[in-house]
């Protein structure tokens, strides 16, 4: 009789835990496990991208120069709410050092880094996914990943308050590619 009283107790907390959770199943090592209602979790993601940067000055005139790389940092807040997770999605003025100040991220953001905000919106729960998966994939980041060369890394920053993690980002996957283009 214990047994099944056990068994019946553990389906019930299960379903319950489920029915919480916004994204599937959020891992215990993921910071954003059981997220408190109004606090949030927030993503640092700095990539190099080649482009040629552009300059319209007042006159009318536009300046444009050769390709180069460029560091390109963005930063997605993650904040739960009640019934969802809310985002805010912010960028910073491209800089031609690529990670040079990325490292800096670990102590706290700086008003240097200018950050605007783009968008405001409600993710998915495949959007959601690819903050966890990434967080799952990355790897923790060594001296030598902040090294400024044409191999500079795609790097991830998950904060939530004091705890955080810098993590290498293998591949070509960048948050703003894989969820919504409308940002």
């Amino acid at each position: 009789m214990s047994k099944t009283f056990f068994f019946f107790f553990l389906g019930i907390s299960i379903v319950i835990h489920s029915q919480e959770s916004p994204a599937g199943t959020i891992p215990p090592s993921s910071l954003l496990y059981n997220l408190p209602i109004g606090d949030s979790v927030v993503f640092y993601q700095c990539h190099v991208e080649e482009a040629i940067q552009q300059l319209n000055t007042a006159s009318g005139q536009t300046l444009s120069g050769t390709p180069q790389k460029y560091s390109i940092t963005e930063k997605y807040v993650l904040i739960k709410r009640e019934n969802f997770i809310a985002m805010n999605y912010y960028t910073s003025s491209l800089n031609a050092f690529p990670n040079r100040k990325f490292s800096g991220l670990k102590i706290r953001e700086k008003a240097y880094w200018a950050f605007k905000q783009v968008a405001s919106l409600q993710p998915n729960e495949r959007e959601l996914n690819v903050f966890l998966a990434l967080e799952k994939k990355g790897r923790e980041a060594i001296e030598f990943d902040f090294e400024i060369n044409k191999y500079t890394t795609n790097q991830l920053i998950i904060k939530r308050k004091k705890n955080f993690k810098q993590l290498v980002i293998d591949g070509q996957y960048v948050i703003s590619k894989l969820i919504r283009t409308s940002m």
